[in-house]
């Protein structure tokens, strides 16, 4: 008689399969369900912050501004009447570079025409909302901005 004859070796076996398939099925049912609830109800917690040094506050006057380069990121340092502001170089209309246009006290997209004034907000032209700007920090007259640290766990 063979081993695979045997009826107590067909019934582990088949218990086996079975322990197995519906283990495989509650994790996967489990998962669908997580991830399901992180969908319909997304965290609601705020990125960890980083401090970086952008300028010192000799390096600009009032109304000029300063482009600096946060890794792949072109800012604008601004110096106004009420303190320091940055901004991205983005044009929130279609990702163009804006300039910084000093004899005209604004920032102009040259692919579509977008206009912003000192404070990024809009002035004239398509884009629909004012430029990204980043919390700024003055300390010991050294100028900081706060940026999101990036999360290191790919996806």
């Amino acid at each position: 008689m063979n081993e695979g004859d045997n009826p107590q070796s067909k019934s582990r076996r088949n218990f086996i399969s079975k322990l197995l398939m519906g283990g495989g099925l509650f994790a996967s049912s489990a998962l669908l369900i997580r991830h399901g609830i992180d969908y319909v109800f997304p965290s609601i917690e705020t990125p960890p912050l980083r401090k970086l040094l952008i300028g010192r506050v000799d390096d600009i006057k009032i109304g000029e501004a300063k482009e600096v380069h946060v890794g792949e990121s072109t800012l604008y340092l601004i110096k106004n009447e009420d303190g320091y502001k940055v901004f991205s170089s983005i044009c929130t209309h279609l990702g163009c570079k804006v300039k910084w246009e000093a004899y005209r006290n604004r920032f102009y997209c040259p692919c579509h025409k977008g206009i912003f004034d000192s404070q990024g907000n809009v002035v004239e032209g398509p884009p629909p909302r004012p430029l990204d700007e980043f919390k700024v920090e003055v300390d010991k007259n050294l100028v900081y901005m706060w940026i999101e640290e990036k999360s290191r766990r790919t996806v």
